[in-house]
């Protein structure tokens, strides 16, 4: 008689459990809470999910390499283009670095958001980086002719192809717009998606971010 009366509450129990379980796995990632906070989006957006969208670190990255699905990226920029914003390179916390490519060319970030906590939304891939690309990269960021120079031989390295990048408000410059000459000067082939699936989405403007 006991046991029977006690199974209502050993059910409710659990059934609490589960919910509670379920609403945390479907919070938002740490990247749409800071969106949804005024964070200001540069690409188009995708909404994504604790639980459903893997959240990784310049240091996990690698591990999601190739995959078909979204993943939110977390880091601070430790450096940008300084000709049109087109790109950006993360660090960790142990000090590891990935390059973050803005998908196909078609949205440019702040070249004063330096320092700045970040989040970008895309893939991972592994992509074979040309000496021309290197050089170019280099260039890019400001490097000295030196060590420009340096660099003859290509390299393999995880980048991150990102749909989106979201930076915390205050102090951005207005991003640069496209210039003639660099229609076609996407320094990765960003097209080589890990899956065919992923569709093109028109750019979203920050406008109406909160300061």
């Amino acid at each position: 008689m006991l046991n029977r009366l006690a199974h209502p509450r050993v059910s409710t129990l659990a059934l609490t459990l589960a919910s509670l379980l379920l609403a945390s796995c479907q919070s938002p990632t740490r990247a749409q809470y800071d969106v949804n906070g005024g964070w200001i989006t540069y690409g188009t957006m995708t909404e994504t999910v604790r639980g459903i969208d893997p959240e990784v670190t310049v240091e996990s990255a690698a591990t999601v390499a190739e995959g078909t699905q979204i993943v939110v990226l977390s880091g601070t920029v430790s450096k940008v283009c300084a000709t049109m914003g087109c790109w950006l390179e993360f660090k960790g916390e142990s000090g590891a670095t990935i390059l973050v490519m803005n998908k196909d060319h078609a949205f440019f970030v702040p070249r004063n958001c330096t320092g700045r906590s970040a989040h970008a939304i895309g893939h991972v891939v592994t992509r074979e980086q040309s000496i021309e690309l290197l050089q170019h990269l280099a260039m890019d960021a400001g490097a000295p002719q030196s060590e420009i120079d340096a660099i003859v031989a290509p390299k393999t390295s995880v980048i991150f192809i990102a749909d989106a990048v979201m930076l915390p408000p205050g102090g951005l410059e207005k991003v640069v717009e496209r210039l003639p000459s660099e229609q076609d000067a996407t320094s990765v082939d960003t097209s080589m998606m890990p899956s065919a699936s992923t569709n093109d989405a028109p750019t979203a403007s920050p406008e109406g971010a909160q300061p």
